[in-house]
């Protein structure tokens, strides 16, 4: 390295001297001139990163980010490299995290060093300038943002609350499921009518009648910009392009999301004519109450993250992430159930141990139901529906697994290889739910290497809401129905959707057999 410090000053010197002896400059030889320049320079400045596959220059590993499993390609790159790997997406480099030893290391015992988010085009444009909880940098400001919201997510979306949303909404799928009359039919309509009502339940109250044409309207818009987004934008990999070519499927994505931002925007302002802070109706409620009492304490840092575009863009951190991974999860958890019979009957045993066949499973049973909650849990580890996860970003030069990460480097949790792991996990690819479980029955402390809900100071907020919902639907389901596969199919795992998106079951059928 030092021999092309000394070549460097010394090649464009003998250039200067040749400029002056040629009687013109071409346009070629200026555009090679900076071409040596420009790659001395990377040479010379070149930070060093964690071992990884050959990339191609401005390309990267293109192969790798079109590989509709990319999850399981970055695990089999980590035998060959190590737990710590870097991947080139486009012209920018990225470390993957391959088990779970490296991302306690970074994201807990070095958690403010790995707490930012890539400021990409899109996560920039769809937050509004990063006012989300989710595409924030990681400030005091957002500090105090989580704060607000996780304050207001333990006070108040309780049990009670849960209860009263989850059987107005589960009442319509249930009633949906019976007229299929025991025929093959595909379930992820009707998970996705269900668990959006619930979301809208969650944040304003409302739980619609499946065949409103506004609630059918906005849930369409959502699978459109899921399926949009896809395995990502071009505009992430150049940013350049968001400035002076936006291909068509970024507008349209903004544009969908900005349709799902008027709808969530038009809720809140009917909140704010309306509210009573005597009466907490919904997480919208709730936001505007923190609201309330900052100006009521004139806590000014308060307030600067509760304006009306923060509040719009927490809730719509609900309406995509929260409800994309809940539907994801119930959308695999019936197809594992439906192969899985042996499975499926001990969930309906403890069911019917603990709820009877008098009435419908509450959230209050959940402490009773071990088993099932075992199994919901499994199937989280075994569905990994985001395998990656959300990027983030190292705010300073930093370190992981004695290699160096330099400030500004994308870095990704493989949640799927934590979730795989040997070391960890007998037989990963098998179907256990007693891996959750210890010798007398009761759910075990949570295992080191399961990790769906990240980890870290971006650990997400909804975890203590998620998990109660997933856990009751999935009881709801099972107590009233047999799920079976048709007769003569077998189960087909293969997804429908992958990439940083999610990871979405096929569109398998099933038949659905009332159990009483």
């Amino acid at each position: 390295m030092d021999s092309i410090r000394h070549i460097l000053p010394a090649y464009l010197g003998n250039m200067m001297d040749y400029s002056l002896v040629t009687t013109s400059v071409t346009p070629t030889s200026c555009f090679l001139l900076f071409l040596v320049v420009f790659i001395l320079c990377r040479l010379i400045t070149k930070p060093k990163y964690p071992p990884g596959p050959m990339a191609l220059p401005i390309i990267g590993n293109y192969k790798l980010l079109t590989d509709p499993k990319i999850h399981e390609a970055c695990a089999r790159l980590s035998e060959k490299y190590g737990p710590v790997i870097t991947v080139q997406f486009g012209p920018s480099k990225t470390v993957v995290l391959n088990n779970i030893e490296t991302v306690v290391e970074a994201m807990v015992k070095r958690r403010a060093d790995f707490a930012g988010r890539p400021p990409v085009p899109s996560g920039m444009t769809l937050s509004e300038g990063g006012k989300d909880i989710l595409m924030s940098q990681y400030t005091p400001n957002l500090k105090v943002h989580r704060k607000i919201v996780s304050a207001a997510l333990r006070k108040y979306i309780k049990g009670p609350f849960l209860q009263t949303i989850l059987e107005k909404s589960m009442g319509q799928f249930i009633k949906l499921f019976e007229e299929t009359k025991g025929n093959p039919f595909i379930p992820h309509e009707y998970i996705d009518l269900a668990l959006f009502n619930i979301i809208c339940g969650v944040c304003f109250q409302k739980v619609y009648k499946f065949d409103d044409p506004k609630f059918k309207h906005y849930l369409d818009i959502d699978n459109q910009f899921v399926a949009e987004f896809g395995m990502g934008l071009i505009e992430d990999l150049y940013p350049i392009l968001a400035k002076v070519w936006q291909s068509q499927r970024y507008k349209k994505v903004v544009s969908l999301f900005g349709e799902l931002l008027h709808y969530i925007n038009e809720e809140l302002e009917a909140h704010k004519q309306d509210f009573d802070e005597g009466n907490i109706r919904d997480f919208a409620d709730c936001l505007l109450m923190a609201r309330k009492e900052a100006e009521n304490e004139e806590d000014a840092e308060i307030l600067s993250q509760l304006t009306d575009v923060h509040l719009r863009q927490t809730l719509s951190d609900t309406f995509t992430v929260a409800f994309d991974t809940t539907r994801f999860t119930i959308q695999w958890a019936l197809l594992y159930m439906a192969d899985h019979q042996d499975v499926q009957k001990k969930v309906q045993a403890e069911l019917d141990r603990v709820v009877g066949r008098d009435r419908l499973p509450r959230v209050d049973d959940r402490p009773s139901l071990p088993y099932t909650e075992a199994t919901l849990f499994e199937v989280m580890r075994i569905a990994s529906v985001a395998p990656l996860g959300m990027p983030h970003m190292t705010m300073v030069d930093s370190s992981v697994g004695g290699y160096t990460v330099p400030k500004g480097t994308t870095v990704i949790i493989n949640h799927w290889a934590l979730h795989n792991d040997p070391r960890h996990w007998k037989e990963p690819s098998k179907l256990d739910p007693e891996r959750f479980l210890n010798s007398d029955g009761t759910l075990a402390r949570k295992p080191e290497s399961w990790l769906p809900f990240s980890a870290g100071l971006r650990v997400c907020l909804g975890e203590s809401t998620a998990k109660p919902e997933l856990v009751i639907i999935l009881a709801l389901i099972l107590h009233q129905f047999n799920i079976k596969l048709p007769p003569g199919v077998k189960a087909d795992y293969s997804p429908e959707c992958t990439g940083f998106v999610g990871y979405t079951a096929n569109r398998y059928k099933v038949i659905a057999e009332k159990r009483f």
